[in-house]
């Protein structure tokens, strides 16, 4: 069950392009289909919470804290779903897909965690798999923009801070279904400022398109982050991270499947690449353990 559980978490983010991309070609800009997002994702996350009898009440101090590691999950989103007008689904998907190498990165420089040649090599293939995946024209001579390689890389920066965040903030007697309600609820806050700052907030005119939000909010928010959790519970972090492959994966076939994006020998190398990237620094500990092993 924990695999099963590990698997359609990281299938369901991988269905992020499905449900965005039907919004975006409606004309619904990116900061109204984010907002809408958030705010389903919190008021189902809410009645959920609600329904199992769990305490809303927390210290100001972890709201603060959690504000703040908010803002960066929100723009990490909002790059993602920018990143959609710039580059394949499954590209964007798959870049978006660094954010653990980048979290172990953050983790060395500043948290004094060792390296390892275990981490050398990946960030070999990582550089390798970006440098594939943005060479050039793929098939039916459909570039890659740079731009977007660019948003997406900052966009996995984003989340790799808001990794980090969680990490390190020590936020105490807080599950994780609590935690993930409140980034939900001030991601919401922050997208509807946003969209309404910039003068791209609109009202969904249509029950299709709040159709495809409230799935685009329940599939890959709420179900997502739900079965995370109990993935974790059962399986442990490590191995639950390494099923996160799926993510890229599933959005990548999405992308041919159902939007016609080009499939290449580059994006293949350049999916595969960034997982094996990944998986190392999930398994690297292992793999120094059995190395040493077998030595002695």
């Amino acid at each position: 069950m924990g695999f099963f559980l590990g698997l359609f978490s990281s299938a369901t983010f991988g269905l992020i392009p499905l449900f965005t991309l039907p919004l975006l070609h409606a004309g619904v800009t990116a900061e109204t289909a984010l907002f809408y997002r958030f705010l389903i994702a919190t008021l189902t996350l809410g009645g959920l919470l609600a329904a199992r009898g769990e305490r809303f009440r927390t210290r100001g101090v972890d709201l603060c804290k959690l504000a703040g590691m908010s803002v960066m999950y929100m723009l990490a989103a909002l790059l993602f779903f920018w990143a959609f007008s710039y580059l394949p689904s499954g590209v964007a998907a798959t870049l978006q897909f660094l954010y653990p190498v980048m979290v172990m990165l953050i983790m060395i420089v500043f948290f004094h965690e060792r390296f390892s040649w275990t981490i050398a090599l990946s960030i070999i293939l990582a550089v390798s798999g970006v440098a594939l995946l943005s060479s050039g024209p793929g098939d039916g001579g459909t570039s890659i923009s740079l731009l977007g390689v660019g948003m997406m890389l900052l966009s996995a920066l984003c989340n790799s801070l808001y990794i980090v965040g969680i990490q390190t903030a020590r936020i105490p007697n807080m599950s994780g279904l609590v935690m993930t309600f409140y980034v939900m609820l001030f991601s919401a806050l922050l997208s509807l400022i946003n969209a309404l700052g910039t003068g791209t907030f609109q009202i969904l005119t249509s029950w299709r398109e709040l159709g495809i939000a409230a799935l685009l909010a329940v599939v890959t928010a709420v179900l997502s982050n739900l079965t995370l959790i109990l993935a974790i519970q059962r399986i442990g972090s490590t191995m639950t991270s390494v099923l996160g492959v799926m993510e890229p994966l599933t959005a990548v076939m999405v992308g041919i499947l159902v939007f016609g994006e080009p499939f290449s020998p580059g994006l293949a190398g350049g999916v595969a690449l960034i997982a094996a990237s990944v998986l190392l620094v999930m398994l690297g500990g292992h793999i120094r353990a059995l190395l040493c092993r077998a030595r002695t």
